[in-house]
């Protein structure tokens, strides 16, 4: 299976010619939107969700019921799901996870649903939380900066995950500067070994 990362929270897997996006927001670069055989959405902040790209995609599209209401247009293109379910997208194997977004201010509470994606048992995409998988994952996407970020929680989830690897991920507000310090925290005290990849770069998962 190949995963390619782009901007931001967006990655893009491949396996047996067929392809599925997670989380393709108003970031995400217009190759993206190119092909998809099927779309999974964490939430409905538009940094992951570009509603209007995603409608122009001719693909089924997974995610929680916030996000559903932002796209009842698209009728039954859009399956609602939720924690603890496990269901098959353009033939990936998926379990969600987790029901929060983390939160940004402690006055403004959860300010929306967020779930996490297990794919194939081997990629872990949390979305906008630290929410973790009930088993051992190949590549952990853990998120490296945002409005809701700390680097003490993020380094905990790092570590107590179980992975083979861990990618950066929801990284579009860093400079090279940030992107660098990041990467170096990772590397030397998340507790896997840290990729870090560019946008529009790709890694093979054996």
């Amino acid at each position: 299976m190949k995963l390619t990362k782009f901007a931001h929270a967006c990655v893009r897997l491949e396996k047996d010619g067929k392809v599925l996006l997670v989380d393709p927001g108003t970031f995400s670069e217009d190759a993206v939107f190119e092909r998809a055989d099927a779309i999974l959405v964490t939430h409905e902040h538009p940094d992951h969700l570009d509603v209007e790209r995603i409608a122009a995609l001719d693909a089924p599209i997974y995610t929680n019921a916030g996000v559903a209401a932002q796209l009842e247009d698209l009728g039954d293109r859009v399956t609602v799901v939720a924690d603890g379910q496990s269901f098959e997208a353009a033939g990936y194997a998926v379990r969600a996870y987790g029901k929060d977004h983390a939160v940004i201010l402690p006055e403004l509470g959860v300010p929306c649903e967020n779930v996490g994606y297990l794919i194939e048992d081997a990629v872990y995409h949390p979305g906008d939380s630290f929410t973790r998988p009930d088993r051992e994952v190949h590549t952990n996407l853990v998120p490296i900066s945002g409005p809701w970020f700390s680097l003490p929680p993020a380094i905990e989830y790092a570590r107590t995950v179980k992975s083979q690897q861990t990618v950066g991920i929801h990284d579009g507000l860093l400079n090279p500067v940030g992107l660098g310090m990041l990467k170096r925290f990772l590397t030397e005290h998340g507790g896997h070994p840290y990729l870090a990849l560019t946008p529009g770069e790709s890694t093979e998962l054996s």
